[in-house]
């Protein structure tokens, strides 16, 4: 019988590591560049129990990284990994700017709680960060 080898390498290792670190900044870099771009001030919002930015906001997190993880499976190095996540960023800034357009006052909709808008915003970022995910493949 066949002995497979389960170790894991140094090198490895500092591969998963490097990528992961890289990984948890650009998601970090991310949803700062989200919050910044958009008019709602999601966070403060969301500290008061504002469920509607919660919705939206984790949509987009998620549909960012559904987007960096297809791009970790079939990315060739961190610069390439990083370009991925430049533009995954901006797909999801994409999203809510066009969603904005065609619910007429989105932004403060979600200011006042709208769970609808915050489900329909947070529904449309992770399907964007779908496609964009199996365009990578």
């Amino acid at each position: 019988m066949e002995t497979i080898n389960t170790t894991i390498s140094l090198s490895q290792y500092l591969i998963y590591l490097s990528y992961m670190f890289l990984g948890i900044i650009l998601t970090i870099l991310f949803a700062c560049i989200y919050l910044f771009a958009t008019p709602v001030k999601e966070l403060r919002l969301i500290k008061t129990g504002n469920s509607a930015c919660a919705i939206s906001f984790g949509g987009a997190v998620c549909g960012f990284a559904i987007t960096i993880g297809s791009s970790l499976m079939h990315s060739i190095g961190l610069i390439d990994f990083a370009i991925w996540a430049a533009i995954a960023t901006l797909m999801q800034l994409l999203v809510y700017f066009s969603i904005s357009k065609i619910v007429s006052d989105a932004s403060k909709e979600l200011a006042a709680n709208n769970i609808a808008v915050g489900i329909l915003l947070a529904f449309f970022s992770v399907s964007i960060g779908i496609i964009n995910a199996t365009c990578l493949t």
